[in-house]
């Protein structure tokens, strides 16, 4: 009886044990991969290089880091905008993309019903995402999850009245898997059959 307890107790640790491990592997391995943009390498101000940081920009984006409130970074100094209604990153490739900071102005002459701005997530041309949006006046976060995208756009009713700072994404989402809930019921099954076996022979 006492080994038979010990047994369960030694599986029911096993299991443990090795779901902590694969799914802290995966996420470290999801961590790793993730990049965020925060444009502190770039000079004083001027147009955003169309090839920056190995992705493609449409021609309208620029940057700043001199003090120009309500526009304010979340990081940093540095941020991008758009001379244009919002604007679009084309990565290449597939990614999974996780958003941005974004702050905005209050209603402008253009737009006297307020602004609003927004991400949409494209693949192959085709549509696939569209964010929560932010209002004219706010900065906050605009967070996603969006896996398999090769490109995405940054929407604004309003005239180049935001900023965008630390957009982030994992270049290769395909290499850092999230461990599946069917393989950790195998593994757990499968201590469990040997403690089943390990009781009948006794």
């Amino acid at each position: 009886m006492y080994e038979e307890v010990s047994m369960k107790k030694f599986v029911m640790i096993s299991v443990v044990t090795c779901m902590y491990i694969i799914l802290a592997g995966a996420q470290f391995s999801a961590s790793a991969a993730l990049i965020t943009l925060d444009f502190e390498d770039l000079p004083s101000y001027g147009a955003l290089p169309s090839g920056y940081a190995g992705l493609t920009w449409d021609s309208h984006w620029n940057y700043f880091g001199f003090s120009q409130s309500p526009y304010n970074p979340s990081s940093g100094n540095m941020r991008i905008y758009s001379l244009n209604y919002g604007g679009w990153i084309d990565f290449g490739q597939q990614v999974t993309f996780y958003g941005s900071w974004v702050a905005t102005a209050d209603a402008s002459p253009d737009d006297p019903y307020g602004q609003e701005v927004y991400w949409e997530g494209y693949l192959n041309n085709v549509l696939m995402y569209t964010s929560a949006s932010l209002y004219g006046g706010d900065a906050d976060w605009i967070t996603v999850s969006w896996e398999n995208v090769d490109r995405v756009r940054f929407v604004s009713t309003s005239f180049n009245h935001f900023i965008l700072d630390d957009i982030s994404y994992d270049p290769d989402p395909v290499t850092s898997p999230v461990a599946e809930p069917a393989t950790l019921i195998l593994l757990g099954t499968g201590l469990l059959s040997l403690a089943g076996i390990r009781k009948k022979t006794h």
